[in-house]
């Protein structure tokens, strides 16, 4: 099945780990698999499994690791007016 939101999706294999530069106001949103993310400055760990997003909070750099073979979807932050 076509899927528009597949296209736009990492991929990150187990293991692996992702620096999100300047990551304040950005979401990640898991499709598959599982991923762990901390951020600069926090000492939650935050674990996110299908259909399940974060909304990155701190100012710095975040990490996305993860925990399984996983797809993830980074956006930028919207601006409300």
């Amino acid at each position: 099945m076509y899927n528009d939101l597949e296209l736009g999706s990492c991929a990150l294999d187990k293991g692996k780990v992702r620096r999100i530069h300047h990551a304040l106001g950005r979401r990640v949103a898991c499709l598959s698999g599982s991923l762990w993310i901390t951020q600069d400055d926090d000492l939650r760990d935050i674990l996110l499994s299908p259909g399940e997003a974060f909304d990155f909070d701190r100012r710095g750099d975040a990490l996305v690791s993860a925990l399984d073979e996983s797809r993830y979807l980074l956006l930028d932050a919207c601006v409300r007016h």
